[in-house]
């Protein structure tokens, strides 16, 4: 859940201190209609590491290799985890590395290793195995941006405005871009995307760029979002949620701005859409699901850009990132709750609540979706492992539906009075339908001759 409650707080924060406010209502859950859920959450174990006390969780993600997950958390802690269940919940650490600046990007698995970001502007690599230093860059400024690994660099932004690329074993600096940034905005960044050796990145002033993978050097920009207003907050506009590039195609949500589809080699618009959100979308191979700042969810087609569905039963319950669950789209709430929609129509399939030993709904920060199993971390510092099975409504309608199809049809033994029966019901139906043909002449309506 990259950024809902970090957004909703700190403008509404922005917003009372412009006001001369010194209070604020609280956040009242929105009702939420009954329902039959297919699924359920079979817990598989939870470990607990630190509170999120500052909720900056925008550069924190999972990581995951065939046995291990790996997650950092604000306060410094850095874990690698076994993915299948051990005899004690305490078990599933294999190490765990604490550092002494705050986490607030990454971690990012690649040959081995493991990159994550502080909020001091240091870029570390660590191994993967054991969770032992391997060496350290020190960037301009706080990191922002889980770190990219492609074309044999690291691409990462930090606070400042600056893009770097870094050599991917050493670390060392090869090149740095600089973006202007605006007076205010908000808090985050999505990560460069990478193309056939161009890199793709959305900034806080609206703009969208291409960029040479190899030196840095501009391919072409475009705005996705034009401030509007007189004051700073008004005039807010930014690129948070993550580009995504899929079928030779570019697709951007801008916050105060719009939602597009982009020729990745030119710069130019397929189609633009008038949306506003900052909250990471999903695609698949024809549609694109998108939620928008009033938590509305939005199904688009992925080349013409025609709506195919609008989703508004999730209106102010801060809808986080949406990811792809199988087959089903996955949105997690403010409330702690999960669910599950049906791509096609757009319909909640599903409904489950996350809750641990700390409190029940907390707020979830990051999901990641394997299969059946997805990995939750929440506003606690807790780490949960989650089976999707059928819930027990669901595996009743399964059972009863397989119950009816193998249910054996009661044959009638024939017998010489059944075929006598069938005879005679042969020989009535041949004399009703040569009674009809006979007497049609008298089966007339009475309007056929008077038809006033």
């Amino acid at each position: 859940m990259k950024k809902s409650f970090t957004l909703v707080f700190a403008l509404a924060a922005g917003v009372s201190l412009l006001a001369g406010c010194s209070t604020s209502k609280p956040l009242v859950e929105p009702y939420m209609a009954p329902m039959e859920s297919d699924y359920s959450l079979h817990k598989n174990w939870q470990v607990k590491l630190e509170s999120m006390p500052n909720r900056d969780s925008e550069g924190l993600f999972f990581s995951e290799d065939d046995k291990s997950i790996y997650v950092a958390t604000e306060t410094g802690n850095l874990v690698s985890l076994i993915k299948s269940n051990t005899s004690r919940w305490s078990d599933q650490v294999q190490w765990e590395s604490k550092f002494d600046s705050p986490i607030v990007a990454g971690p990012t698995l690649n040959n081995g290793r493991l990159l994550i970001g502080t909020s001091k502007g240091q870029l570390i690599s660590v191994s993967a195995k054991s969770g032992e230093y391997l060496w350290q860059s020190q960037l301009s400024s706080e990191v922002m941006t889980r770190p990219l690994v492609a074309d044999r660099k690291i691409f990462t932004r930090t606070v400042d405005g600056k893009l770097y690329a870094l050599n991917a074993k050493t670390g060392k600096v090869i090149w740095v871009v600089e973006h202007q940034m605006p007076n205010l905005s908000l808090r985050g960044a999505p990560a460069p995307v990478y193309a056939d050796g161009k890199l793709f990145i959305g900034w806080e002033s609206g703009m969208v760029q291409a960029l040479s993978a190899k030196s840095g050097a501009l391919l072409w920009e475009t705005r996705i979002a034009v401030p509007k207003g007189r004051t700073d907050l008004e005039r807010i506009v930014d690129v948070q949620a993550n580009l995504i590039i899929k079928n030779d195609r570019l697709f951007v949500l801008g916050y105060h701005g719009k939602f597009a589809s982009i020729n990745p080699e030119s710069g130019n618009f397929y189609f633009v859409k008038e949306l506003s959100g900052y909250r990471d979308f999903v695609v698949d191979d024809s549609s694109v699901y998108v939620v928008d700042e009033k938590d509305v969810l939005h199904a688009f087609d992925m080349f013409s850009g025609v709506s195919l569905w609008k989703q508004n039963a999730f209106k102010n319950r801060l809808v986080g990132d949406l990811s792809i669950a199988k087959e089903d789209i996955l949105a997690v709430d403010g409330w702690g709750y999960l669910h599950w929609l049906n791509k096609t129509q757009g319909v909640e399939i599903a409904r489950a609540k996350h809750s641990n030993e700390y409190g029940d709904g907390n707020r979830i920060l990051r999901v990641f979706s394997e299969g059946n199993r997805i990995y939750l971390l929440d506003d606690e510092g807790v780490i949960t492992s989650y089976d999707v099975t059928p819930s027990d409504l669901k595996l009743f309608k399964i059972e009863h539906e397989d119950t009816q199809a193998k249910a054996p049809v009661k044959e009638q033994p024939v017998t010489e009075q059944t075929q006598t029966d069938k005879q005679s019901g042969d020989d009535k139906t041949k004399n009703d339908e040569s009674s009809k043909k006979d007497d049609s002449w008298w089966n007339f309506k009475l309007s056929d001759f008077w038809p006033f």
